[in-house]
């Protein structure tokens, strides 16, 4: 069974860190507005979530983080400004808020049915059993080797079909 895996990556608004560029605009003429914009702007593009198949992965920097969907026990939506919030995931072990993301609602919404998705693929996973073999580690060569002989003419159809006889199961 071949499965593609799918991935989004998400990466907070603009409008999510508003007041600190509205702040270093206003600020600009002393100066330190302009450490403020640059700093506001690394921060933003250094923010982004990789939302796939089986795990979330948030990076903010240099730290990055994964949460695999079967662990996340709830995906809570924030008070919006601006048309934009937070999206908070909550695990059996820790918490992580997805700052700044349009619709949150709707992304909250989408990963829950994410983590139902992949639980009923695992599953499915484990209720599928493994193929049992017809014959045992090593037969198929032994039967391959007898049918070449054979084949040769080295051994007569008789000696075959006996010796044939001992890989078949019942």
């Amino acid at each position: 069974m071949t499965s593609t895996k799918r991935s989004i990556t998400l990466t907070p608004s603009w409008k999510a860190f508003f007041w600190q560029y509205a702040l270093g605009i206003l600020l600009t003429p002393v100066l330190i507005g302009i450490y403020i914009l640059w700093r506001t702007r690394k921060t933003h593009a250094s923010i982004r979530y990789k939302i796939s198949d089986q795990k979330i992965t948030v990076v903010d920097g240099h730290i990055s983080q994964n949460i695999d969907l079967v662990d996340i026990r709830k995906a809570i939506s924030g008070e919006t400004q601006f048309g934009v919030g937070p999206v908070t995931i909550r695990t059996s072990g820790r918490e992580i808020e997805l700052v700044g993301l349009e619709n949150p609602a709707q992304i909250a919404r989408s990963i829950e049915k994410a983590v139902e998705a992949e639980l009923k693929r695992l599953e499915a996973q484990k209720q599928t059993k493994p193929r049992e073999t017809k014959y045992g580690p090593g037969e198929m060569d032994r039967l391959d080797y007898l049918t070449g002989l054979w084949q040769q003419g080295l051994i007569s159809n008789e000696d075959f079909d006996k010796e044939q006889q001992k890989f078949k199961k019942d």
